[in-house]
């Protein structure tokens, strides 16, 4: 079968590592491009930098008392659900072996939160701390991943764009050490973009809408789908989205 990225990429595809910042990112953003590379024969391999101990959560999901090790662990089964439908072959946690520098004790990197500190730009929240994804030092994470692709061995990296995506402040550190990782290890880097940016390439990938929208279903402290649409903690509702552009920014 061909790969979904041929457009993109025409070297042997054997392995895929998604870097992502917190659970459900990886459905949301790049769900429909897991499975149809899944479904193609590539290993896709997944790097979540965060637990999301900061996301809402959609009320009467959890039980009550539910402590804030009981949301992680919550979160962490969400998921493993939702890897199993897309065809995540291996996943992992910022910090955590394999994905940690040489000689360094295990260490996890908190979700930062958001605030919103213009209209327009946003920031982690008022109490992340010297933990979170932004407050621990970059090059501590720059390492972590190296050390998660020297394991893995990935013929391809996939992030955010310098943006984020939505601005949130762990997807763009995220997208950050994705392209510092990418710079040093001499690997090929494809952002996932907003908007129609010059160079992007759209991939129309509709054909996997089912194992996208079982993934999704798999985040009831997130989310709610709704036939072919997701309904956020918030309210926000959106289309599930299949059709993903993609920008080659780095690599031989």
């Amino acid at each position: 079968m061909t790969s979904p990225l041929a457009p993109l990429y025409d070297g042997p595809l054997r392995r895929v590592l998604f870097v992502h910042a917190h659970p459900d990112d990886e459905t949301l953003s790049t769900g429909a491009l897991i499975a149809a590379l899944a479904a193609s024969g590539v290993e896709c391999q997944l790097l979540t930098c965060t637990r999301g101990e900061c996301g809402e959560i959609v009320p009467g999901v959890l039980p009550a008392g539910t402590t804030a090790d009981g949301l992680t662990r919550w979160r962490l089964h969400e998921l493993a659900g939702a890897c199993a439908e897309l065809g995540v072959a291996r996943n992992g946690f910022l910090g955590t072996p394999p994905a940690l520098g040489p000689g360094c004790a295990e260490r996890s990197y908190r979700d930062s939160g958001m605030r919103w500190l213009t209209p327009t730009l946003a920031g982690p929240a008022a109490d992340a701390g010297l933990d979170s994804l932004t407050g621990r030092p970059f090059e501590d994470a720059v390492s972590d991943v190296l050390a998660a692709v020297a394991a893995w061995q990935p013929d391809l990296l996939i992030s955010y764009d310098l943006g984020g995506g939505y601005g949130h402040p762990d997807h763009v550190r995220t997208a950050e050490i994705s392209l510092a990782v990418a710079r040093a290890a001499a690997l090929p880097l494809l952002q996932t973009v907003t908007g129609t940016p010059d160079g992007a390439t759209w991939l129309d990938l509709a054909d996997q809408l089912q194992p996208v929208r079982r993934a999704l279903g798999h985040y009831r402290s997130q989310l709610s789908v709704d036939g072919d649409h997701v309904v956020h903690v918030g309210g926000q509702r959106q289309p599930i989205d299949t059709l993903l552009g993609l920008r080659r920014v780095v690599g031989p």
